[in-house]
């Protein structure tokens, strides 16, 4: 008897923690159990190749909306080439519209909920020749659900996680009623303790794993489970592995604060769902938030600067049209997160939403992710309009690398959505939408656009100082993060500074008092690790920043940096 899970991730990057879960649950049974991960961008004929040579009697697929239609795809093929051979299917995108689904993709059955004790009977059910007795749905009805703290641990072998997001589930369900989330279907919580969470982390931090993705809907709802956890991170930091939670910010009160305010910076990243900021919405979609609660606790983490915080918007929700989503828009950017995903609302089967997508005139793609199309109150047009406003935001903010040329491109629109709304106007009108730019290029487009932008604006001054100011924020920006010897066209000459580095190099190379981390290296080798930019225009005087990547920022990538303030009359004659 062989028994195959499949599982299509996103990306190779990500791992499926729902097969491997229930492997782990199929006790004595496992020996007849294997796994096979692919991802979405591999081709359906390669995953019906890999699946056909294993041979299996029984085929279980893992369904997300991210890979329902290529599993659709080749469990249809699948019929023909094993046609003996029974196919079954569980995960949320299944689990709420079985009976359809098994008569649509031709199953044998589908696990709907929780899967490891279906998966346990399911697997003993085969191998002691009793399938046939197996009722078409494995839910909790028919199968009890297996407490969260008996499901082991299954993460013995590490060798299939190297170089990949390590999924980690320390308790399921949600106490709260979003209507667009699956999780607010069934509100019942299911704790894992926290002695066997510190335990099972412990061999996380024992194999130096770079990173650990909680899974867990909203980790600090009960805080005698999650106030525990992080005290234990803190108190066994490895000084390598990073912790993802996702949290409500309006629950973090002083004992969480002065925590997290001792975590080494790049420990612990936080994901915050803040959706909407329009009261009428968050009422609507049954959201309880304090946004001025959550506002003060994102601006108190982050002015600690050891936590990396990612705030999550959601256009498409209802009663929020055009002006009132670019208010939530700048009242989240206004915090500053280090990210901030512009999302687009999913119609999930089986969701409060999808109840009531004709009282919203809520019109979404027939496909998975079942993506909003139009609202009763945001159009076709300005969902598109939305759209190009994320990729630029993605492009721009999200990757880091451009964090003090916005923050100064800012000051020339009144808000900034209309920035980012210009600059994605911008894109469309050059046609550089979905086009790939190499990493200079795209400081070289946002000059443009900046020059452009300057030009309009600056009509009672000189825009020449600030087209200037422009290409230094931008050169800093591009040296915190680059190290390369061949000078962007938009840095300004450095000719006339070269005998004023020269001489703080050649300090340097005695005292190293910039840079302890290279002490030891000669004026020659320091002249290979470290790159010398003076700006004129952007500080109050002339200043010259010596850019050092031998030890970067964990939180932004930024490279470190010593800044020498230079005499007002020390700049040459050019």
């Amino acid at each position: 008897m062989k028994i195959l899970l499949v599982a299509v991730n996103a990306k190779y990057i990500h791992s499926n923690p729902a097969v491997f879960s229930l492997k782990a649950c199929a006790g004595t049974y496992q020996s007849y159990v294997d796994v096979l991960e692919f991802t979405i961008n591999q081709p359906p004929s390669f995953l019906l190749r890999e699946i056909y040579k294993k041979h299996p009697d029984v085929i279980a697929f893992s369904c997300y909306i991210w890979n329902r239609t290529i599993i659709e795809q080749v469990i249809k093929d699948l019929r023909k080439i094993l046609p003996d051979t029974d196919l079954w299917a569980g995960g949320p995108e299944v689990s709420f519209q079985a009976h359809s689904i098994i008569r649509l993709w031709g199953l044998r059955g589908v696990m709907a909920g929780p899967g490891e004790n279906a998966f346990c009977h399911l697997a003993a059910s085969y191998v002691n020749g009793t399938a046939d007795r197996l009722p078409a749905v494995l839910d909790q009805h028919t199968i009890p659900v297996r407490p969260l703290d008996e499901i082991p641990f299954w993460y013995d072998n590490m060798e299939n996680f190297s170089h990949r997001i390590v999924y980690y589930e320390s308790s399921r369900g949600c106490p709260f009623s979003c209507s667009y989330c699956l999780s607010s279907i069934d509100r019942t919580m299911d704790f894992r303790s926290v002695s066997r969470v510190c335990r099972e982390l412990d061999f996380f931090l024992e194999q130096k794993t770079a990173q650990v993705k909680f899974v867990d809907r909203t980790f600090n709802c009960k805080k005698e489970h999650a106030l525990p956890i992080l005290s234990h991170i803190l108190a066994h930091d490895n000084g390598i592995t990073n912790f993802h939670f996702e949290i409500t910010a309006d629950l973090l009160d002083e004992d969480y604060f002065a925590l997290l305010a001792q975590m080494r910076p790049g420990a612990v990243q936080l994901e915050i769902g803040v959706q909407s900021t329009c009261a009428r919405t968050l009422d609507e979609i049954r959201r309880k938030m304090d946004f001025e609660k959550t506002a003060a606790a994102v601006r108190r983490i982050c002015s600690r600067h050891n936590i990396h915080v990612h705030l999550d918007l959601i256009a498409g929700l209802p009663f929020e049209d055009l002006l009132t989503f670019q208010t939530s828009f700048n009242d989240v950017y206004a915090l500053c997160p280090h990210q901030l995903q512009l999302g687009f609302l999913k119609v999930l089967s089986g969701s409060g939403m999808e109840r009531h997508a004709g009282t919203y005139s809520l019109l979404y793609t027939a496909q998975p992710p079942y993506e909003v199309l139009s609202t009763k109150w945001l159009s076709y047009d300005q969902i598109c309009r939305l759209k190009q406003i994320e990729e630029v935001l993605e492009l721009y903010y999200n990757s880091g690398q451009f964090a003090h040329t916005l923050t100064f491109l800012c000051t020339f629109f009144a808000t900034a959505y209309d920035m980012y709304d210009s600059l994605a106007c911008w894109f469309e009108s050059h046609r550089l939408c979905a086009v790939q730019s190499s990493r200079v290029r795209k400081y070289e487009i946002l000059l443009e656009f900046g020059c452009g932008r300057i030009s309009r604006m600056a009509l009672d001054t000189a825009p020449d100082r600030q087209i200037c100011m422009l290409k230094e924020y931008l050169a800093y920006d591009f040296y915190l993060r680059e190290h390369v010897r061949n000078r962007p066209d938009f840095a300004l000459p450095m000719d006339c500074w070269k005998d004023t580095i020269q001489n703080h190099l050649i300090e340097e190379a005695k005292t190293h008092t910039l840079f302890p981390i290279l002490d030891g290296c000669s004026y020659r080798e320091l002249t290979k690790a470290l790159h010398p930019e003076v700006f004129r225009s952007i500080f109050e005087q002339p200043v010259l920043v010596f850019f050092c990547y031998e030890k970067r920022d964990p939180l932004t990538r930024n490279a470190m940096i010593q800044k020498i303030r230079l005499p007002d009359h020390s700049a040459p004659a050019e």
